[in-house]
């Protein structure tokens, strides 16, 4: 599992801003009962961990398709409509997390991919039906918390920007949020911060800086981090 990145439903939830339920639908499928008839709903991605006494994880790609269907939901795409562009991306791309590119976008109308021409223009396509062409031209919005590598699939991601010091790194700490400076994940910080304010709030912050060798500031983003995770 080293290099992933690993992450509860509970987790993943925290970070995406989502309720945990929703997560777990989207991710493993869901049972539903209408009218006396119990009917399957597959999930939306392709997980790789195996369930282990009961537990079931994602990893970090699979973190970033949920920030992706998220997004998808938020447009208006339905169910269904998500199911087929998944499917059809996949055979597109020939990848097993297509949501996981940065190529996607999506309006209550349907999800899109953003591809390439020969000629080396933007072109987007519709991946719900068809697949046909819709537009000759697009510009590639910036997504700026997420970095890629050159196969097009997330290598990192920067929860509030790079200019909040933390990030999720599938090469560390199991991709916990770490101070990207330190490699210190943050709940260590927070929690180390929490214990001495205890005894001597004056001076706690200095104390957690000089125990861990690392600039205050990385303990303030640390400590910052860990109460937005916490937020409603």
């Amino acid at each position: 599992m080293i290099g992933t990145g690993i992450y509860s439903p509970g987790e993943a939830a925290a970070l995406l801003k989502t309720p945990a339920a929703e997560v777990r639908r989207w991710a493993f499928g869901y049972t539903r009962v209408r009218l006396g008839e119990r009917r399957e709903y597959p999930p939306l991605i392709r997980t790789e961990l195996p369930t282990v006494e009961g537990q079931q994880a994602l990893t970090f790609v699979e973190l970033v398709e949920m920030m992706f269907i998220k997004g998808f939901r938020e447009a208006g795409v339905p169910w269904n409509a998500i199911r087929e562009a998944a499917f059809v991306a996949a055979r597109l791309f020939e990848s097993a997390h297509p949501f996981a590119m940065r190529q996607f976008f999506a309006d209550p109308g349907g999800v899109y991919a953003l591809l390439r021409e020969v000629d080396g223009r933007d072109s987007l396509v519709r991946l719900v039906g068809s697949g046909q062409h819709v537009f000759a031209e697009l510009v590639r919005p910036y997504l700026g918390q997420l970095e890629f590598a050159p196969s097009e699939l997330p290598t990192r991601w920067w929860p509030l920007g790079k200019e909040g010091r933390v990030v999720l790194d599938p090469a560390i700490s199991f991709g916990q949020p770490t101070v990207a400076e330190a490699g210190i994940p943050t709940s260590v910080l927070a929690e180390a911060l929490a214990a001495e304010a205890e005894y001597e709030p004056t001076t706690a912050l200095q104390r957690v800086a000089w125990v861990y060798k690392v600039p205050e500031r990385h303990v303030q983003a640390a400590t910052r981090f860990e109460q937005w995770l916490r937020a409603a």
